[in-house]
């Protein structure tokens, strides 16, 4: 017979009645946003005119926030408040990159984008290569890992040939510079470097945020995010009973619900904006009013 839950601790349906209010404007709320957005991608995928691969970085990361924006309603619906965080820090990491590359300089940092990934698929290629050190290394700390041991890490096949193609790359003449100042930085530090640091760029994500005038939500928001992507809080599951004793607050506690929303609209409007004005900025007098009759 299936466990029912316990429910002071989890109630679900109770804790989706007591946040109706909120739910019933959030999630229509974002499922336009969502829906309009899909409709904006396809619109600029077709318009992307730059050299090959160089619009990957903005529509790919374009993408990513339409899905993390996607998942929050979902969680949210449901009054999943607190596991969509991880989802609204993706989305805030993304329009920081999509914020960054069309700042200016649109070319270059896409490809600084483009071989940070390369580098990192190489790694990974590599780790699964039982005849590279990296390989041979990954191989002997799976053996002590409990769940690990048991998952299935085959060679994929023609392997060689990824790793191979991945390397020509490299040495493509728009990814050629970026993969030069990459390799610098890395002699440089000895140790991997951010996309966005090449080219004298900032030197982490906190100053990146403050290049793009995000500090604030960074410092307060972003911090506290990551305390949760991470594990390490507590301050959210304790409460008080009446007579001051310490207790645990419900799972799918609802109290951040309107927040976490109107941030994750705010980060799916601000990256629309910016690939419309990047691929079709005669659509920006539509894009307006359209915020006006259905999001404002």
């Amino acid at each position: 017979m299936p466990t029912k839950p316990f429910e002071p601790l989890l109630y679900r349906e109770l804790r989706k009645v007591e946040a109706k209010e909120v739910i019933d404007v959030a999630s229509p709320l974002l499922r336009e946003l969502v829906n309009y957005s899909t409709n904006v991608f396809q619109r600029c995928q077709d318009s992307s005119t730059g050299a090959p691969d160089e619009d990957l970085p903005v529509l790919t990361s374009y993408l990513h926030v339409i899905e993390m924006t996607d998942g929050v309603e979902t969680l949210i619906s449901q009054s999943c408040v607190v596991p969509s965080i991880p989802l609204l820090r993706s989305s805030f990491e993304a329009s920081l990159t999509i914020g960054y590359i069309l700042e200016r300089d649109a070319k270059q940092r896409a490809f600084a984008w483009l071989v940070a990934y390369v580098h990192e698929r190489l790694s990974r290629y590599e780790m699964l290569d039982p005849s590279h050190p990296k390989g041979r290394e990954f191989r002997t700390t799976l053996k002590s890992d409990e769940i690990g041991k048991y998952m299935d890490f085959t060679v994929p096949p023609n392997l060689d040939k990824a790793i191979d193609n991945l390397e020509s790359l490299l040495t493509n003449p728009n990814y050629k510079v970026s993969n030069s100042e990459y390799l610098n930085l890395y002699r440089k530090r000895k140790r991997k470097s951010n996309w966005y640091s090449l080219f004298n760029g900032p030197s982490n994500l906190r100053e990146l945020a403050m290049r793009l005038n995000k500090g604030a939500q960074y410092d307060f928001l972003y911090r506290y995010w990551s305390s949760i992507t991470h594990a390490h809080d507590v301050s959210r599951f304790l409460t008080r009973t009446n007579q001051g004793a310490a207790a645990f607050n419900p799972l799918r506690n609802h109290e951040d619900l309107a927040q976490v929303a109107s941030l994750a609209a705010s980060f799916i409007l601000y990256t629309t904006k910016k690939v419309l004005a990047k691929f079709r900025a005669g659509e920006l007098t539509n894009y307006r009013r359209w915020y006006l009759e259905e999001v404002r």
